[in-house]
């Protein structure tokens, strides 16, 4: 039988008292924060399990930083139960109790955060989300599938060229797309994409202000390409994306890892497999490549190799 999903968990209360649900809230955080950091469900799991987590907490806050975690991404927390499983509460936890904001967020609740900035009309709101929609479905992934099984009225108003929409297209096409969740689909890490694209209309004084934290190099691609059309359209990039070991060089850099056992206890902790291929770049090299290291290997580079560079 098919995995089902739940817009609101079964155990949804055992988190709330350490999360901002509420949509004006959560906008005021996200428009006051110097860096978004939005979780992706996998890196959620790498992350939950490991043991000491104050190097990244220190970094989140002293960015002053929230966490983001999307509506999609919570309904893939969740067992086939439908509960939250116990470790991503236990880890929501830590980062609540050492001082860090983390946000529920609905996608459709990106509308609030650009009305708070804007005075636009319906329609030019709706061009937004239709803009970052187009180049999603270049991607031919799961938006572009939930987008053209939606029927040809539908397609016309999210993707036409007119304003064919009366009405905001957002709580339309987010709960849509959130309704056509399939297990092992890409829809979380496709709508979290097309949230800070659209939340990258907003000012900022960073030149990254959402940074996606993710395990999936397949997000590579899709957030270039979308990144690469932001800078056209709105003069900066905004979006990048941090893996695991890119996480590990900025912690370095900041002085909050130093030692071989503090970054083995997050690799160990993140990384199952004896290998972890990382896109990078060493002394001399022309271009990144993508390399295999062990976490040896790459706890070694990490710390003592000023010429190692980790990409994702």
């Amino acid at each position: 039988m098919s995995k089902t999903y739940v817009e609101t968990p079964y155990n949804f209360d055992e988190i709330k008292e350490y999360i901002i649900c509420d949509k004006k809230k959560a906008a005021d955080e996200i428009l006051v924060a110097d860096i978004c950091f939005i979780y992706d469900t996998c890196a959620i799991w790498s992350h939950a399990k490991i043991s000491d987590i104050t190097p990244l907490v220190t970094y989140i806050k002293g960015r002053n930083g929230v966490v983001i975690i999307t509506r999609t991404v919570l309904m893939e927390m969740c067992s086939d139960d439908s509960k939250i499983w116990t470790q991503h509460i236990d880890f929501i936890k830590k980062l609540s109790d050492a001082g860090i904001k983390v946000l529920v967020f609905n996608e459709e609740d990106s509308l609030e955060c650009l009305k708070r900035v804007y005075a636009g009309s319906v329609g030019y709101f709706n061009n937004l989300l239709k803009y970052a929609l187009r180049i999603a479905r270049k991607w031919k992934g799961t938006v572009d599938e939930v987008i053209a099984n939606s029927g040809s009225d539908m397609i016309r108003k999210l993707c036409g060229n007119g304003n064919y929409s009366k009405s905001e297209l957002f709580s339309t096409f987010f709960k849509m797309a959130r309704a056509n969740k399939k297990p092992q689909d890409n829809l979380a890490e496709e709508l979290f994409i097309i949230c800070a694209a659209i939340l990258s209309n907003t000012p900022s004084i960073n030149e990254y202000k959402y940074i996606v934290i993710s395990e999936d190099r397949g997000l590579i691609r899709k957030l270039v390409e979308m990144t690469d059309n932001l800078k056209k359209h709105t003069g900066a990039r905004r979006c990048s994306m941090l893996t695991t070991p890119g996480l590990c060089q900025v912690l370095i850099k900041e002085g909050l890892i130093n030692t071989p056992d503090e970054l083995q206890n997050i690799l160990n902790c993140a990384y199952q497999d004896k290998k972890i291929k990382v896109c990078c770049s060493e002394e001399y090299d022309l271009k990144p490549k993508e390399k295999d290291y062990t976490k040896e290997e790459l706890g070694d580079k990490l710390l003592n190799d000023s010429n190692f560079t980790v990409y994702y």
